[in-house]
């Protein structure tokens, strides 16, 4: 149903109809609301102020003396209602721009699918580089010719890269190796591998920060991708509305490529729709001492006000398990040639201290990708020495060594999880070859929920879809290692993950005197079978008491 249109809802959607004077208040009532507020976990009303908090909340009696015929009434006809879902590890900017390519391959395909799609991409754009994503690893590394040769036999004249499903590995011919300055001589970076066979010869294969390499090259600045970045922006804009998301951190803002000032000139045109907190990325190959000053120089918390604040540092420790490139305690039971078998690191653990004690006492977060279980042991050890200072989490989190599960709760470190089908106990199966019996305790959420650890959940889009509530299903059917109840997963989607934000205080749950943040669902979740959670669908969704999406169903 539609509510009384208000004037702020007029303005937002670009309407000439004049109105003559916008309600002091707004009343949703007739709902199923979930609170997250463990002091009143539910209410059927609540009344949102002028200045978008919540000024009461419970009953339709509860609320009355705050509704005059002044009020916009909004009947909800039962629908639930939540708070904005808060995501705190998606890659907005990168999952919307084409600077990456529109050259799109399917992982589940074959070899020759690719080649020939590829073939196909060529010539339908005039840049340089032709750059696509989607392949997957382990289907390339069983062909007896080399990646290289294989992308040389459909197209030899133009350098092309094609970045993995997971983003941790690129696929290379000829030319682009050419143009990178990738040959027999070239030493593997910092945090990544290049793959050559018998001979010395590069493969066309670039595990991690290898792939930089080429995209460094790729991608040189210009005011054509400065543009495409800010359209990118724009475009995740509306992504994170259609699916409730009202809180965002952007996990990855390469700031030497123009990201960070792409979001500051959305924010500065106010064309943002949800609170976003950056995470600017620590170039594993730049001078400790300058990348430190330039990290600290882009320090910027806003205001009150403000939608947009640098305040987060995202770091790699390593890789993923699938390349053998996450850290482990223990050796890979077979790893790929040229990897170290205990895998990588982009940070090493000294260097990870260093930058972790001296950015925190400068306000930052760390925002730390760790896979294996040395990682995120290194990991815990790096933020230790912060002494309490920050609100630090580990993200990924997929295989944690027994000693380290007290840590979490000891230091208050975040656990971010991101369970999607990579974790299903058939496609773990898959792993066992890599890591032998380990692959059975990967991803230990209900582990570390019961150690008294804070959980969050996000989606790592565009590694994952977007969508909450399709996250919230997948860590609910992890069997044993699922989180215990779907109230766990929601308030691991709000009030946690608005704790990790730093604004818990205003958002993550609706109560008097917070943010009217919120999301109308077309289904009750509360009442539906786990596996049917993913199929529902947002209706409408408030920032601050406006209007940044709703269906045409609403």
């Amino acid at each position: 149903m539609r509510p009384t249109t208000s004037l702020a809802v007029v303005l937002l959607l670009g309407s000439s109809l004049a109105v003559a004077a916008e309600p002091s208040t707004t009343l949703l009532h007739n709902g199923k609301i979930y609170t997250v507020n463990a002091a009143q976990p539910w209410a059927s009303a609540m009344v949102i102020d002028e200045d978008g908090s919540i000024a009461a909340i419970g009953s339709a009696e509860d609320v009355a003396e705050y509704v005059d015929e002044e009020t916009e009434k909004v009947d909800l006809e039962g629908r639930l209602v939540l708070p904005g879902f808060q995501d705190t590890h998606a890659h907005v900017l990168d999952a919307s721009s084409e600077a990456q390519g529109d050259c799109k391959v399917e992982a589940a395909d074959d070899v020759p699918q690719w080649l020939q799609e590829i073939k196909a991409c060529n010539g339908q754009d005039d840049g340089e580089w032709l750059l696509g994503w989607g392949f997957s690893l382990h289907s390339l590394l069983d062909e007896q010719k080399t990646p290289r040769e294989l992308l040389d036999s459909v197209i030899s004249d133009r350098p092309v890269a094609i970045m993995e499903e997971t983003s941790h590995s690129y696929w290379l011919n000829s030319k682009a190796l050419e143009l990178a300055n990738i040959d027999a001589d070239t030493p593997d970076p910092v945090g990544g591998v290049i793959l050559r066979d018998a001979k010395g010869e590069a493969t066309g294969l670039l595990l991690d920060n290898a792939g930089d390499l080429a995209l460094d090259k790729a991608l040189p600045p210009s005011k054509a991708l400065d543009e495409v970045y800010y359209q990118a922006v724009l475009a995740g804009q509306d992504e994170l509305a259609q699916n409730g998301i009202t809180s965002v951190a952007d996990a990855r803002v390469f700031w030497r490529r123009g990201h960070l000032e792409a979001w500051q000139k959305a924010a500065k045109k106010d064309e943002l729709k949800a609170r976003t907190t950056l995470g600017l990325w620590a170039y594993p190959t730049l001078d400790d001492d300058e990348q430190l000053a330039e990290l600290k120089s882009m320090y910027d918390p806003g205001n009150d006000d403000s939608l947009l604040r640098v305040t987060q540092i995202k770091f790699y420790v390593d890789g993923i398990i699938h390349n053998t490139t996450a850290r482990l305690q223990k050796p890979y039971a077979q790893s790929l040639a040229g990897v170290d078998p205990k895998g990588l690191y982009y940070f090493s653990p000294e260097r990870l201290e260093r930058y972790s004690r001296e950015l925190a006492k400068a306000g930052f977060d760390m925002h730390i990708h760790a896979i294996g279980d040395q990682a995120v042991s290194d990991a815990l050890d790096a933020i230790d020495a912060t002494d309490g200072q920050g609100r630090h989490r580990i993200t990924h989190v997929e295989l944690v060594d027994n000693d380290d599960i007290p840590r979490f709760k000891q230091l208050n470190v975040i656990a971010d999880f991101q369970p999607s089908p990579y974790f299903t106990a058939a496609a773990l199966k898959g792993v066992e070859p890599a890591i032998g019996a380990r692959a059975h305790g990967m991803l230990p959420i209900r582990e570390l929920y019961e150690s008294g650890a804070r959980v969050t959940l996000s989606s790592d889009w565009d590694v994952n879809p977007l969508s909450p509530l399709g996250i919230m299903q997948n860590a609910l059917s992890l069997g044993e290692r699922s989180l215990p109840n779907l109230e766990a997963a929601v308030k691991a989607y709000t009030l946690d993950a608005a704790y990790t934000l730093r604004q818990e205080k205003d958002t993550g749950s609706l109560e008097v005197g917070k943010q009217a943040d919120l999301v109308v669902l077309n289904q009750n979740i509360f009442d539906l079978p786990t596996k049917q959670i993913g199929k529902t669908k947002v209706l409408w969704t408030l920032l601050g008491g406006e209007e940044v999406y709703r269906d045409q169903a609403f």
